[in-house]
Formats: structure tokens, sequence, C-alpha cells
């Protein structure tokens, strides 16, 4: 057996996206940094070992313009500009040239860290050292730094440095949560393996292995949408492991997906029922995808509270925007939805006391192990959510380790610090104004030939007839004399028009009622009117119109996009 040692201001366990912004974070402010992996490849679940797709806080599109920055949104980028096709194997690519890109950063596949040195004292545990066994070497390497930051999603490196943590759902009581059961449960979401077909252009039959499950027999078929041209994180919803231990029984839920993932290809593929016969199976996963396991506990806990009510904290570091996504403890087995969204208006924010120990004073974490309640947990779990935490813990440490404090000092004394080097780095905090008095750009001015002073269709579209609302969002700040509509009437008639306040003012949703007005229209074609709203605000805010439905009125459509406005027809569902 070989022995290394390593020593680095920074170690990081979990190669995960959180891991990956906080090394790149930590290498690029100028501290070294190890980054452990216990697999051969980086990226956790998103890469093509298990291929679940990168989402954040823009949740498919609700919140239009939450798409996270900084390094996730550097990444996002140039994905889309290298691998436009969505290649997993493409991402692992990025991901692996980004970490190696960065000199500071000292990485290593393929290791497993299964040993902890823990100092124990009154104040609080403090971690010397963290041993990991590099898998096909035979290397036994002990990792020594100032700062460990648990980004491993699981949790086993903090849990055995004695760190507090939490598994299951917390009591509805505990945190005044609603949507928490009457008492506090092991139940957790489950883990998913995924998988991928292809059209091959010929007859390719399928013969399911002895252990398929036969979907036939289940209530499957009855419960969830299985449609022949799905693929990928599609089949989101075959998921095991709620009622049991995800970690300990890890190997049997495996098996179990396995059984499910080759039965519903079996159904697809020989039921009759698909038109599948040019199909065959591409990729099939060979690990579980997990959701949720160990949820350490910092100095605050944010819970469902903060999320849909938007809490404003003082020491918000990242965002989120992702739903209170809650799945049931039978996962593919439940006889109801496979799924429970509850979505806050807007973004919310993360605090920095949840992302380090409460009582192992050199811990941090980023990731799905954050300090959080399962049910905010719901809405935090996404990986580009995590992302974004992972910077700003990577970043957070690097203040710790030039300030030779622990994380709990950095939020008592170097809070504003913080967040002003996140804001340097292109990261988003919601209402927090860059104050570096060095930014050029914070002395130069923008001068404008000409301006938009109103908006309004330039090249006409064809028509939208008003059978249903439609709503347009735009910004507002100063004074808007009046709102001019353009429409067609095929008769004389009335129009219902409605303004809503989003809230905050970083918010897209219509929450709170302000005032609505009726407006006779003659009959006519392309003919504008004129509303008679006034809108003023000192501040700059969002501000929702609703137009009533009158199947006899039609509105222009137009293709042409303007920035900040949007515009929304009601679905009822």
């Amino acid at each position: 057996m070989n022995y290394k040692h390593e020593k680095k201001d920074i170690t990081i366990i979990g190669g995960g996206l959180a891991g990956i912004c906080a090394a790149i974070s930590i290498a690029r402010n100028g501290k070294t940094v190890s980054l452990i992996q216990n697999r051969g490849i980086l990226g956790g679940n998103s890469s093509s070992e298990i291929r679940v797709w990168v989402c954040g806080a823009t949740k498919h599109g609700i919140n239009r313009y939450a798409r996270e920055t900084g390094i996730m949104g550097e990444l996002f980028l140039e994905n889309q500009y290298r691998n436009p096709d969505g290649n997993p194997y493409l991402w692992d690519l990025l991901l692996l040239e980004k970490v190696k890109d960065e000199k500071n950063i000292y990485l290593f596949l393929n290791s497993e860290a299964t040993e902890i040195n823990v100092l124990k004292s009154k104040k609080g545990n403090i971690i010397k050292s963290v041993t990991a066994w590099t898998n096909g070497s035979e290397i036994k390497t002990i990792f020594e730094s100032d700062i460990y930051i648990d980004c491993s999603g699981d949790g086993f490196i903090g849990s055995a440095a004695g760190a507090k943590y939490h598994i299951g759902r917390e009591s509805r009581y505990e945190f005044n949560e609603s949507l928490a059961p009457e008492k506090a449960d092991k139940v957790l979401l489950g883990s998913t393996i995924l998988f991928y077909t292809k059209d091959v252009g010929h007859s390719v039959k399928f013969v399911p292995p002895n252990f398929a499950k036969y979907i036939s027999k289940t209530n499957i078929p009855k419960n969830r949408v299985i449609k022949c041209n799905d693929s990928g994180c599609c089949y989101w919803w075959i998921e095991l492991g709620g009622e049991l231990d995800i970690v300990k029984q890890n190997e049997m839920i495996r098996d179990d997906l396995w059984s499910l993932v080759y039965g519903i290809w079996d159904y697809i593929k020989n039921s009759g029922k698909y038109d599948a016969d040019n199909l065959t199976l591409d990729w099939v996963g060979s690990i579980p995808g997990k959701r949720e396991y160990r949820r350490f506990i910092g100095d605050y806990v944010l819970n469902q509270n903060d999320v849909i009510n938007q809490t404003n904290f003082d020491d918000q570091i990242a965002f989120g925007g992702w739903s209170i996504d809650l799945h049931p403890e039978k996962g593919i087995y439940e006889d109801g939805c496979g799924s429970k969204n509850i979505q806050a208006n807007g973004v919310f924010q993360i605090p920095f006391r949840s992302t380090y120990s409460v009582n192992v004073l050199n811990l941090m974490f980023a990731g799905r192990n954050i300090s959080a309640t399962h049910i905010a947990f719901g809405a935090t779990r996404v990986m580009a959510t995590c992302a974004t935490i992972g910077e700003a813990v990577g970043t957070a440490a690097v203040i710790c380790i030039e300030n030779q404090i622990n994380p709990r000092n950095l939020y008592e004394k170097h809070i504003k610090e913080l967040q002003q080097l996140l804001l340097k780095q292109d990261g988003s905090l919601i209402g927090i104004q860059n104050e570096d008095k060095k930014d050029k750009a914070k002395l130069s001015f923008v001068k404008a030939s000409s301006s938009l002073r109103k908006i309004e269709i330039v090249n006409p579209d064809g028509n939208y007839n008003l059978s249903t609302d439609v709503g347009i969002l735009f910004p507002l700040i100063g004074v808007i004399e009046d709102i001019e509509l353009l429409v067609s009437c095929l008769e004389e008639t009335t129009l219902d028009i409605e303004i809503w306040n989003t809230g905050k003012a970083e918010n897209y949703i219509p929450q709170k009622f302000e005032k609505s007005i009726t407006i006779k229209i003659k009959r006519g074609k392309n003919v504008w009117i004129k509303t008679g709203l006034f809108l003023q605000s000192k501040t700059p805010k969002n501000i929702f119109l609703i137009i009533k439905a009158n199947d006899k009125i039609s509105m222009l459509l137009s293709k042409e996009t303007l920035t900040g406005v949007l515009s929304f027809t009601k679905t009822v569902i």
C-alpha cells in the first residue's frame, strides 16, 4: 500500500457541481484546494453516469430572468456554445477541463474519503485530517487543511466529524411548516435510475431479463405517463427508497430500480400499445441518482416559511427559485401524483448561516446537505442552486483562511466583505449593490442616442382573440402617463383591465390587486384605445397588466422581443 500526504489550504469532499464551483472559486481567489471525488468523473448527478438535467431558479421558465450567474452561469454558457445537443460526455469533458485549468486545484478522482481525525473541545469539534482510499492505485492519502467543505451530498465526512444533522421530515410544529407531517419521521425523497433510447431505423426486439418487473401487473401504467418517445429525466418518477435508508440500502434500491427500468422498457416494446418497433435502449444508468439524505444543522435552518415568504437575510449568499418539490414516500408505487409542487412568488434567498456546522468549527457544506428542513430542501436541492451555494461557500472559505477565522466569525464580522466579493465574481444577490470604490464600472456612464418611450407592436404578426385573459408584465420606474392598446372589435362592447402588483420588485407573478377599469370600445379594426391608466413609482418594480377575456375583441401579435416585457395567456388546468 502506498501512502501520500496532501496539505492544502482547503479540502473539498465531493466533485458534483457544488464541489466543482467551490473549488474553482477557491483557486481563482489564490488559495490551494484538494478536491476529492469518489467517482472517475466529475459532475455528480449531472454526470454521464446519472444524467440528471441541471435545473435551477428559473424553474423551467417560471422565473424567467433568474438564471444563475457566476461560475454556474459560466458553465451554462460554455456548454451551450460547445454542446448545443446536450451530449452528456461533452458535459463531463467541460467540467474536467474547467477544474484542470485551475493550477491551484489538486484533483483526486476515484478517491473515497473513509477516515477522519477530529480534535474535540468544549467550543466544538475541529477536523484535523481526512483520509481517502484511491481505487485502482491502492493509495491512501491523508488530507490536511484549515477548512473542510462537505459537498458529498450524503454528508459522510461531516457526520464522521460529529456534525449535527437530520435525516427525514421534521414535525409540522418544529418550524411551523404547514406542509410538514404532524409527527417527525424518516421519510425521504427517493433515488432514480434513468434510461435513454434511440431509433436505429430498423426493427429491434427486446428480450427482457428475468429480473425485469412485470409492469402490466402493477398500477404504474395507470398512474404514470409512459411515452415511447420519452427518455432521460422524463422518467424522473422511476423513484424508490423514500421509505428506506437511501445509503444503507443503496444496492437493494439500485437492483429494484433496474428491474423497473427494464420492466417499463419491456412494456413499451412488447405490450403492443406503442409504436416502438425501431427503438432500442441506448443507455441505462448504473448507479442511483440520490435526492436526499443527511441535512446538516447550521446556525440557521432554512424552512418552508423562508421559501414561500421570500425572507430577506442580511447574510444572503445565493438564491433559489425551484418550487418546493416533494415526492411521495412510495415513489413509483404511489397511487396518486408522483410529486407535489408549491411555487413561491419568485426567487428566495439562502443565508450563509445555513452553510456551516453549528458544532464543528471548521466544517462547511454546500449542495443538497445544507442546513434546511425537509420542506425547504425540496426547493434548494436542484443542482444549479447547489452550484451557486458552492461558489459562495468556497469564497467564504478563502476569507476564513485569509483572516484565520472560522465560518461563524465570518458571519459576525465579514459578511459584507463576502457579499461584495461574490458580486465582483458575477454572483447575484437580491437587492445588494456593488460598493467597490475601485470598480471602474461605477465611474463610467452610458449615453444612448435614443430611448424607447413607447412599448408597441412594430411588426404585427396575426391576431389573438381574447377568448381568455391576457397578461402583460413590464417594469416601472418613474411615470407612465397612459397605456394604449391596439385592438380590433367586432361590435361595440366593453373591455375590463386590471392592474396587479408583483409584491417584491424581482417577482413576475401577480400578487396584490391594485385597481381595475372598464373601457367602452366601438366597432373597428386595428384601433388604438387609451386606458387612462397613470402609473408612478419612485423605486423599480414590475407591473402586471391583465386584460380580461372578451371574445368580441382581438389584439395584434408580434414575435419581436422587448427586454423586461413578458406576455402571458391564462390557462385553466
